[in-house]
């Protein structure tokens, strides 16, 4: 429903869904998190096309391709941005990796003039690969 309401120009909330298929807004929160986290792919809600929320966010999708080793070209075609974006992602994620040993969050914020939440975002996927190595 997501894609196809895209397709056409909108983009729906998951209380618009909620609304639609007469489940809670907790289901769908719960079954599109586990549908991207699986696949990768970007489900085009609202709140993850404009960064609103905490649903995984592309941004989450677009550094853990890199990670993997994946190429720009590449990341942009699976995801359905532009190279400029990916690249974008890709460079705040290397300089708040870079600053991660040195400074605490809100002084990377400060020094990269990023807002504290992203910051963290970015600082979760920099230890998710602590984590996974």
């Amino acid at each position: 429903m997501f894609k196809e309401a895209e397709q056409q120009g909108a983009l729906l909330t998951n209380s618009d869904v909620e609304y639609l298929l007469q489940v809670s807004k907790g289901t769908i929160s719960r079954d599109i998190r586990e549908y991207m986290e699986e696949s990768e792919d970007i489900v085009p809600t609202r709140g993850v096309v404009h960064d609103i929320g905490r649903d995984m966010t592309h941004k989450k999708v677009i550094i853990r391709l890199y990670k993997q080793g994946c190429q720009t070209p590449e990341i942009a075609r699976k995801t359905d941005h532009t190279e400029e974006a990916c690249d974008r992602y890709i460079k705040a994620y290397k300089r708040v990796k870079k600053l991660s040993n040195k400074m605490i969050p809100q002084e990377i914020a400060r020094t990269l003039e990023m807002r504290e939440s992203l910051v963290k975002e970015y600082l979760d996927l920099v230890y998710e690969e602590v984590d996974k190595g």
